[in-house]
């Protein structure tokens, strides 16, 4: 990959617009570019009408593992950080995440390897999400002293309910795809091996049934959710900020980026 390559590679495959976050040796971790490049990615699905449904996945052994905790350090030291993070990042993800979700077509989350934080705010917002054996999955906000913000919580319990939900985001704990398979966030797994052919079935599927009932499925779905989702997410986003340089935020991102324990002073 040259410095100018592509954050997110957009190739069709068949009836497949499949958009790979590619900053592999940072485990695809979000920054401005990688989104603004997922948006090119997203304006490329959407315009070309041989794509009837949209595959995110990762490159290398990882799905997304969040946020860029350096990029992320690097605004908290800012007079104005908070308003640039959220501009520049949080912003764009809540907008790729309603694209996705506005979509008449299906999106696939093919979840290759690690899928942490931002990773599982970006798969709740998917339509099937098809995991290798190989992936993990971990909302580590509460291990980096942070506030989910792009609708994390309500994807959460919307697909595994509220006392799991609960306990996914309180413990940051990291399960398998067949835990999450059983509490039924993951659709299916399948071998490392089967990943990419399996979705591509799947996609293949879904070409054969009709656009409109697929896009109207998708509306009756949301029409069940207890509130607008765009309304939740602000709501997520004002916490977010309430938190902003606080310190068990300094000290959750401080720890990773130095690696070492975190030590949460007692409130």
């Amino acid at each position: 990959m040259t410095e100018n390559s592509p954050l997110v590679d957009f190739r069709r495959r068949g009836a497949g617009g499949w958009l790979t976050l590619n900053r592999p040796r940072r485990r695809n971790a979000l920054t401005p570019q990688l989104l603004a490049d997922l948006h090119r990615g997203l304006d490329a699905c959407y315009d070309d009408p041989q794509v009837r449904a949209v595959v995110i996945t990762g490159a290398g052994d990882a799905f997304c593992a969040g946020a860029d905790l350096d990029y992320f350090l690097g605004r908290l030291d800012e007079p104005d950080g908070c308003a640039t993070f959220t501009a520049q990042l949080l912003d764009p993800l809540w907008s790729a995440l309603r694209r996705l979700r506005d979509s008449s077509r299906p999106a696939i989350a093919a979840v290759n390897g690690a899928c942490f934080a931002g990773g599982v705010e970006l798969l709740v917002c998917c339509d099937l999400v098809i995991a290798s054996e190989a992936a993990v999955f971990c909302d580590a906000h509460a291990l980096r002293g942070l506030a989910p913000a792009v609708g994390g919580a309500a994807g959460l319990v919307a697909t595994l309910g509220a006392p799991r939900a609960r306990r996914m985001l309180m413990l940051a704990e990291t399960y398998g795809p067949h835990q999450l398979a059983q509490a039924g966030l993951v659709s299916e797994v399948v071998p490392p091996g089967q990943l990419t052919g399996r979705v591509e079935e799947l996609v293949t599927l879904l070409a054969s049934r009709s656009p409109a009932s697929i896009a109207a499925a998708k509306r009756a779905v949301q029409r069940c959710e207890p509130r607008p989702w765009d309304e939740m997410v602000s709501e997520d986003m004002a916490e977010f900020r309430r938190q902003w340089n606080g310190p068990d935020m300094r000290e959750g991102i401080a720890a990773f980026v130095q690696r070492r324990d975190t030590r949460y002073a007692e409130r």
